[in-house]
């Protein structure tokens, strides 16, 4: 309950500030002109599809270092984007329950996919604070001084040290998750390099977000000059990482929308900075939906969730079935 009460204050209280902000300023937005440009647009979409697409691809790279018998990349498009539909129900754990209920005809322990979208969390944690804290360091120069340039270097540091003991690390993280879940949570073992190759995904991806945001912006006619697009980015990731940090609201949901407003107010327009966090949203949405629907659907035409197909046939198959007379 309490949980379910901090996300609906949250989201009650983003939703309050941007009423408040538009009354403030309902001059401007109405002053403000709108140009739909439909290519810009699906372009966005497009890219955006791309970005959300390398979800699936990284987490594949886990569990295939796992399994004996493979998932091809059909298998996992259609687990990963219908249970990731599920985070949109407060508290993270509902996307990762819907994993373990997808794959439970694939012989992983639903400790080792806990462990997983752990390990896949922490490296996409250590991509967006490293990105967000050399932006603030030196490309805006909003914090100066040996200290930050230090805390920098040791976060690069620390990532480096993630990777080469992955194991170990994890084995202090999945402590609390042990008691919380009640659990006994192992570290899986997982090469090296798939952590490298994690992160190197996870940067393209915030890159095409970025570019997907401003294509977005630029097809509703927002004024965002394109050598803004840095700081676009930057404001996807901190968006990005401070809303998954945030477990207890829906996707993030309200979150990521004010520090998208704290962020763009400092470089845009304030029509733009209150227009465009919500559009981007509503993009998000739109497309995750779009990814949902295609991996129910392909789940569904090459039988990846057999469980859920027996258990249909079994409350389906004695109202159609005659008595045997014989």
């Amino acid at each position: 309950m309490l949980r379910h009460a901090c996300a609906l204050a949250i989201i009650i209280a983003v939703a309050v500030f941007f009423y408040l902000e538009f009354q403030k300023n309902a001059d401007v937005i109405r002053a403000f002109h709108f140009h739909i440009h439909i290519s810009y647009c699906i372009a966005a979409a497009a890219l955006g599809s791309v970005a959300l697409m390398i979800g699936p691809l990284i987490w594949r790279s886990f569990v295939n270092d796992y399994l004996h018998k493979k998932l091809n990349f059909c298998e996992a498009v259609s687990f990963y984007n219908t249970s990731a539909l599920f985070k949109y129900i407060p508290g993270k754990i509902w996307n990762y329950a819907a994993q373990i209920a997808l794959m439970s005809s694939k012989g992983i322990p639903n400790t080792a996919l806990i462990y997983i979208n752990l390990a896949c969390f922490v490296c996409f944690a250590f991509v967006s604070f490293v990105y967000a804290s050399g932006y603030f360091l030196f490309y805006t120069r909003t914090v100066t001084g040996g200290i930050y340039v230090l805390c920098f270097v040791l976060l690069l540091v620390l990532d480096f040290i993630f990777i080469v003991r992955n194991a170990s690390i994890m084995n202090y993280l999945i402590i609390p998750l042990n008691r919380f879940f009640r659990m006994d949570i192992h570290p899986v073992k997982i090469k090296k390099m798939i952590f490298v190759y994690t992160q190197l995904l996870q940067f393209i991806g915030y890159l095409l977000i970025g570019m997907a945001v401003y294509l977005l912006a630029r097809g509703m006619g927002l004024e965002v000059p394109f050598n803004r697009i840095i700081d676009i980015l930057a404001t996807i990731t901190l968006a990005g990482i401070l809303g998954s940090l945030a477990f207890f609201t829906p996707g993030g949901l309200g979150v990521r929308e004010g520090v998208m407003f704290m962020m763009l107010k400092q470089f845009t327009g304030i029509e733009t900075a209150l227009i465009l966090p919500v559009m981007a949203r509503l993009l998000y949405v739109i497309v995750e939906l779009i990814l949902g629907i295609a991996g129910i659907m392909i789940g569904l035409k090459y039988g990846y969730f057999p469980d859920l197909l027996q258990n249909r046939q079994d409350v389906t198959l004695p109202n159609n079935t005659q008595p045997d007379t014989n």
